[in-house]
């Protein structure tokens, strides 16, 4: 009987619930950094967003101008960006921009992950989950 629960059960778990909050949590975690990025460093940190690719943080190359072309680095060296597990969707397709005040430039779309929302007001540039 050990046997047979430790072959089956794995799979009678569904694991796709747990997935969706884990990047709901982190794709929520990268929009406050960024912000605070933005507040911060006194420059527009932009989020790009796409349901195939995830999410990236980017701020402008130089000076606080020019294109989003600049990679945001964790301290740890690596790129604040991330792609979605397997089947996990991050929709719609956006670009926010949090400004030098931490507002969001332009609209500030309602992110989702599966199930959960992410809704971003767009005066104070708060994220909430």
């Amino acid at each position: 009987m050990a046997v047979l629960t430790a072959m089956a059960g794995p799979s009678l778990f569904d694991k796709q619930p747990y997935a969706e909050r884990g990047y709901a949590a982190e794709v929520v975690a990268a929009l406050r950094g960024a912000r605070q990025i933005a507040v911060s460093s006194q420059c527009e940190v932009q989020v790009a967003v796409d349901p195939v690719t995830g999410y990236r943080v980017n701020q402008r190359v130089a000076n606080c101008s020019g294109a989003f072309t600049r990679a945001v680095r964790l301290s740890d060296g690596n790129l604040l960006a991330n792609t979605p597990p397997a089947g996990v969707t991050l929709t719609p397709a956006a670009q926010i921009v949090f400004g030098s005040n931490g507002q969001v430039v332009g609209a500030a779309p309602t992110l989702t992950v599966g199930v959960f929302t992410i809704p971003i007001d767009p005066i104070s540039g708060y994220v909430s989950k």
